[in-house]
């Protein structure tokens, strides 16, 4: 016996009912979109303070090499890199 796949009996019969599905999957798919919730920006994170909470951030060293780091959120930023052969 035949089977007839479920997307093929699901699929709208003409172009009209398949713009108004692919319309309603995107407004579906616009509610859904993710946003980040750090901010990175020169405002924030540039300023010295900590994109998640937005607390100022504690200047310390990381394998030697300057960072800032917020224990409260667990992150930790590198600051400006120092020119090469000077560790």
């Amino acid at each position: 016996m035949l089977k007839i796949p479920k997307a093929f009996m699901d699929a709208p019969a003409t172009k009209t009912e398949a713009r108004k599905k692919q319309e309603a999957i995107q407004q579906v798919q616009a509610k859904l979109e993710v946003k980040a919730r750090v901010d990175m920006s020169a405002e924030v994170a540039g300023a010295g303070l900590c994109p998640d909470c937005r607390e100022p951030m504690i200047p310390s060293h990381a394998n030697g090499h300057p960072v800032l780091s917020c224990t409260a959120c667990r992150i930790v930023i590198p600051t400006k890199d120092e020119p090469a052969g000077q560790e």
